[in-house]
């Protein structure tokens, strides 16, 4: 009777090792809970409050701002107040809607409101608007603005009630008019200015009209502008790269008229720029070099031979001298700064005319904003003594602080 057959071993992987089994089915996840909505002090919009005190104006001043709208826009809040029960008291605040292409601000105070928008029509075409409406008794009226620009065309336009107009048109490069106009409301003197323009009295309008062209494809470029209503020949204006003149017809306190050329001109010299300006047969003459450690800077008056200049010295990368002096009138004045860091400096002067000195601190990045310094402030520090009377000595300071919520 034969053996029964045996059966064959089981396959072998790579690795010598059996095949796993077969895996069971996972069970189900269990369903997601909804999550509990937060606290209502969550769910509100951070607000950012910054509060500033002048003790030279003895001013506070109170802004409240938040986004709105899922970020789209900005709701600001400012409010100002004399500190101590003196200066400006208590008064309605200022509410703005600041978005991108729109925002209105609402004044109580003068009962005006100041909107602009902005929207792009089509293709490189842009209209902008803004108006500003103020109280009569202000003396301020609306103001309107409006302006288009494509690729090779620009016009704007500027209105405001009641007192003037102004219009310009540019073509490409090569040519730009413009047509300004204002209508006086008050009695006027008729009186002669310097430049030769007459103060027109009553209800008589005045406008200035002005042609500009380019000279081909050279930077030259060549202007004529005249009164509307013309009292003199029009003036005719050249502008080059390294300066400009200018033609006019300027009437003397005889009533005679002349021709009057004014112009500038500016040139590198040894490392330096000169620049010399020549107005009613007066010129300027003045000399600037710069280096990353010394800064000079000459000038002269012709005919009177006033001379004064101004020097500045860079000591180290944190400290830097400044000097200036007249030698026509022997006025002078220094000003010495040190900055230790980012977030705080100091600084300190003498006024030969003014007879004072004065010192000043810096605690924060005086020229950045509140989002940069530390601790969200900025404090500003000076000290003024009178040379004459050392008792009047005065110290101001101003304090600006910001808080998130």
């Amino acid at each position: 009777m034969a053996a029964p057959a045996l059966l064959p071993p089981p396959t072998m992987d790579e690795e010598g090792a059996a095949p796993p089994a077969p895996a069971t089915p996972s069970p189900a996840p269990p369903p997601l809970q909804p999550e509990p909505k937060p606290p209502l002090l969550r769910r509100l919009p951070p607000v950012r409050v910054t509060s500033e005190f002048d003790s030279e104006r003895r001013l506070f001043s109170h802004r409240l701002s938040c986004r709105v709208l899922d970020g789209v826009a900005k709701l600001r809040l400012r409010i100002s107040h004399g500190a101590g029960g003196g200066g400006i008291p208590w008064g309605p605040p200022e509410v703005g809607v600041l978005a991108r292409n729109f925002s209105v601000v609402v004044d109580p105070a003068t009962r005006g409101a100041v909107l602009r928008g902005a929207a792009d029509l089509a293709g490189s075409l842009r209209l902008r608007a803004s108006h500003n409406t103020k109280n009569c008794q202000t003396g301020e009226q609306s103001y309107i603005h409006v302006g288009c620009s494509a690729l090779c065309l620009s016009m704007s336009c500027n209105y405001e009630y009641d007192k003037s107009i102004v219009s310009c048109i540019q073509l490409d490069r090569c040519f730009q008019f413009k047509y300004h106009s204002r209508k006086l409301w008050r009695d006027d003197i008729l009186v002669v200015t310097e430049q030769g323009r007459r103060q027109l009295s009553g209800k008589e309008q005045q406008g200035e009209v002005a042609i500009t062209a380019n000279l081909r494809d050279s930077p030259c470029k060549i202007e004529l502008s005249s009164l509307v209503p013309p009292n003199a020949l029009p003036r005719a204006t050249f502008f080059f790269p390294n300066g400009e003149v200018s033609i006019k017809e300027k009437i003397l306190d005889e009533g005679d008229r002349i021709l009057s050329v004014n112009g500038l001109v500016k040139s590198h010299v040894l490392n330096g720029l000169c620049t010399a300006v020549y107005n009613d047969n007066a010129m300027n003459i003045k000399y600037r070099y710069k280096d990353d450690e010394i800064s000079f800077v000459p000038s002269i008056s012709l005919p009177s031979n006033t001379l004064s200049f101004a020097f500045k010295r860079q000591l180290t990368p944190l400290d830097k001298l400044s000097y200036w002096y007249n030698f026509d009138t022997n006025y002078w004045s220094a000003i010495y700064k040190h900055k230790a860091n980012k977030h705080l400096k100091w600084k300190a002067g003498y006024e030969s005319d003014n007879r004072l000195g004065w010192a000043s601190l810096w605690v924060g990045d005086a020229g950045g904003s509140t989002k940069e310094v530390p601790f969200k402030a900025k404090v500003r520090l000076t000290l003024k003594v009178p040379q004459d009377n050392m008792r009047n000595s005065t110290v101001v300071f101003h304090v600006k602080k910001r808080w998130d919520f």
